[in-house]
């Protein structure tokens, strides 16, 4: 069977915490442990253990098993097994989670994220930093900006203060809602510079590559000559996708280019691969320099993009504004079992001058965001600098 590879990060949203993205290598991956028909606890965790020593990318310093341990649940046996001094990735979840996630794109919660910040007083508070469009939070009217004051029954009941200092009380039902990943678009008349700007959440769903190209070519017909691509919060996932999207941005520039080298295990390193740049679509800006916002939520193949479009042999300019990315340069393939599916760190990668990056990604111009700004206000701290970068040719301090 082919399998997808992944690059993503945990389960916080649905997932802040994998490593690595999804692209077909062209060529059969057949690890020697692949499924178990014994769904037992103990099977299921003798599965989990049998793989860690098989594909895993650490299979080498996976200890040796305690039998009195496969009764732990699937996620207590996965993490006393995983290679903790690298590893802060791997994870299991159901099989009804995985489908949710990435096969139907909806998501059943809140639908609101929320960040600390620092007020005049140096206390520290609660801000709505996130709402996903067409979720409770964003059917009852909750922005990002908005102060929480209290918030009980684990989020389902808010009082909130917006930024007119308007107080109310909200209280929310965990429902079903698709998840967009292709939000926020706007262009903007900078200058002699016409600047499309728009905010990509994750690199899995369904339709994305079909959303991207809408995207680009709406930039294209307005004749944009840069572009801001906000990936403050995007937490990975297809490293297929992450190659279309370059390509959209740098096409000429990165054509038949090598996106990233992906290596496994010594005893799978037969699969070691690259993964190139897609064919240039045709809604392609061939831009030779990109506007990146980033922060710690910048996790995987979203850093792979900017890592791979980085590479010399590219020759474009990244500009990566916001705070050091998360650094998780590490690659996965989904694994189901039983109930389950497995995603156990199985690959590295680093872009084609052999650069990776563990420590993160360090921000051309570096600073905070201000989530007192929505999205698409030119206020806003980190469009705010993309904004004056362009303008100027330099960061603004």
């Amino acid at each position: 069977m082919i399998q997808r590879l992944l690059l993503i990060a945990t389960l916080s949203f649905i997932f802040i915490a994998c490593g690595g993205d999804g692209v077909f290598t062209g060529k059969e991956i057949k690890f020697q442990v692949m499924n178990t028909d014994n769904c037992t606890q103990k099977g299921r965790n003798q599965f989990v253990y049998d793989l860690l020593k098989d594909s895993y990318l650490w299979s080498d310093k996976v200890k040796d098993l305690n039998v009195s341990q496969l009764n732990l649940t699937d996620t207590e046996f996965l993490d006393a097994y995983l290679f903790s001094a690298k590893d802060k990735y791997s994870f299991t979840i159901t099989r009804k989670v995985y489908d949710e996630h990435f096969i139907s794109g909806e998501s059943k919660d809140f639908g609101y994220r929320m960040a600390n910040y620092i007020d005049e007083h140096n206390v520290t508070k609660k801000r709505i930093r996130f709402v996903f469009p067409g979720s409770p939070a964003d059917k009852a009217g909750i922005k990002r900006s908005d102060i929480i004051i209290k918030s009980a029954d684990s989020g389902a009941s808010l009082k909130i203060k917006d930024k007119n200092g308007q107080s109310r009380y909200v209280h929310l039902k965990e429902e079903g809602y698709a998840v967009n990943n292709v939000l926020y678009q706007e262009v903007y008349n900078n200058g002699e510079h016409k600047v499309g700007y728009f905010l990509f959440k994750s690199f899995v769903g369904p339709n994305l590559i079909r959303d991207l190209d809408s995207v680009f070519a709406d930039f294209k017909a307005q004749g944009v000559s840069d572009l801001i691509l906000d990936l403050r919060y995007n937490s990975g996932g297809l490293l297929d996708v992450a190659a279309h999207l370059g390509s959209l941005i740098g096409g000429e520039n990165v054509k038949g280019h090598i996106l990233q080298y992906n290596r496994y295990n010594e005893k799978y390193s037969q699969y070691n691969n690259k993964t190139y740049f897609s064919a240039i679509p045709r809604e392609s800006l061939n831009l030779k320099r990109v506007f990146i916002l980033t922060t710690d939520g910048t996790v995987s193949a979203s850093e792979s993009l900017i890592n791979g479009l980085k590479a010399s042999e590219n020759g474009m300019e990244v500009v990566t504004i916001g705070m050091p990315t998360f650094g998780k340069q590490f690659g996965m393939h989904p694994m189901p079992y039983c109930d389950r599916v497995l995603f156990p760190i199985q690959l590295s990668d680093a872009n084609s001058d052999g650069d990776g990056f563990s420590d993160g990604l360090q921000p051309t111009c570096k600073l905070q965001e201000n989530f007192a700004d929505d999205f698409m206000d030119i206020n806003e701290s980190l469009l705010s600098e993309a904004l004056f970068y362009i303008q100027n040719g330099h960061c603004s301090r």
